[in-house]
């Protein structure tokens, strides 16, 4: 029999806390391959910018930017400048994870919205499927002779037992489907209370803002020292930087319409159905978008093309050499977190596992004091 105390050759506690090293050095490593290609994107996103509008305008009118008042254009190019610094100001490592947290508050609201709709409409659908009081019938039941078959709707395991009367009385029919109707709404209710705390609870571990907080683990560049959560906190950030470029794509667009120079505006909705994907785009220039919207003119259902500016981080890795291989070295840190989390969740299940043999291997206090008397 295996002695309990005897350790295997590599013990999970020991893998775990090595895996927790080498994933603050990487983290470290992380941090400025992330600021560098921040800075790399600083210093492209005005360029990038204004050939996306040079691109978008010859496409659509190329004279239309000419016919302008001289003053409209001038202020149509210092509103651009502005809006582009004040985005290169939040494009810093900082200031993409304080956005990370407020994108997961955002999706917590929307969590509880939603799952207070169900309890709503759960409510109103137990109220509406209660039962209506049934009114007194003014009509008493006939007699009937002794021994005669009584014909019910109810089941008989539902009906309490008969006793025999001169007068007998009509028993009403139990409610019992509606109860246990009713019953089931409740379990659907409590059912959905428990999903969304389960979801609250398991997104606090994994948030990748809460280490923003210097004190965290003494770690000097608040990223996190688990693999799996550095892991979420690279995904978080890309997905960061996207939303502050749909933000700066979407107010180029408002400034193009002030302008006179965009008949139409596309919403934020739409930009963010384009990133994830869902959207069918046709091929045009870096950074702009074509949609083809289907409008039937005349008796031909040809559609038409809808054009605006949407940076995108992939567009801008194409037109940049540099920026491409700050995502190379971004593309290995991933590649390397993968195999340390499959690692950690292998040592997490032998430690586990250890433990629950310990537990099972090691006789317990009562059984102990049985085994004495």
């Amino acid at each position: 029999m295996s002695d309990p105390d005897v350790r295997p050759a590599y013990d999970p506690s020991e893998q775990l806390a090595r895996l927790q090293r080498l994933c603050r050095l990487r983290a470290v490593a992380l941090y400025r391959e992330q600021a560098l290609y921040l800075q790399v994107l600083r210093e492209l996103l005005e360029g990038a910018t204004r050939q996306a509008l040079f691109n978008l305008l010859g496409e659509v009118d190329p004279s239309r930017f000419g016919r302008l008042p001289e003053s409209t254009r001038q202020n149509f190019h210092a509103a651009v400048t502005d809006l582009i610094d004040r985005c290169s100001v939040l494009l810093t490592v900082e200031q993409l994870m304080q956005l990370v947290r407020q994108m997961q508050q955002e999706q917590r609201r929307q969590q509880a919205h939603a799952s207070r709709y169900m309890l709503q409409k759960l409510s109103r659908q137990s109220q509406e499927s209660a039962p209506e009081p049934e009114p007194p019938t003014s009509e008493l039941p006939r007699d009937e002779p002794s021994g005669s078959i009584q014909l019910s709707l109810a089941s008989p395991l539902e009906s309490p037992p008969r006793t025999a009367s001169p007068d007998p009385v009509k028993e009403p029919v139990p409610e019992a489907a509606d109860n246990k109707s009713s019953g089931d709404l409740d379990v659907l209710r409590s059912l959905f209370e428990l999903a969304g705390d389960a979801m609250q609870q398991a997104q606090q571990p994994r948030d990748p803002g809460a280490v923003l907080d210097p004190s965290l683990d003494g770690n000097e560049h608040f990223l996190p020292d688990e693999p799996d959560a550095l892991l979420h906190w690279i995904q978080a950030m890309d997905q960061a930087l996207e939303r502050r470029l749909r933000n700066l794509s979407h107010a180029v667009n408002v400034q193009m319409l002030r302008s006179g120079l965009a008949q139409t505006l596309l919403p934020i909705s739409l930009l963010d159905a384009v990133l994830k994907g869902q959207v069918e785009t046709q091929p045009t220039a870096t950074n702009v978008l074509r949609l083809r919207l289907p409008l039937a003119v005349g008796e031909l259902d040809q559609g038409m093309d809808v054009l605006c500016v949407l940076l995108r981080s992939n567009d801008l890795e194409f037109d940049s050499p540099r920026l491409r291989q700050c995502r190379k070295r971004l593309r290995a840190h991933h590649h390397a977190l993968l195999t340390m989390v499959r690692q950690q969740r292998h040592w997490q299940r032998r430690s586990l596992d250890r433990e629950a043999r310990t537990h099972w291997q090691t006789p317990s206090d009562s059984t102990q004091q049985l085994s004495g008397d």
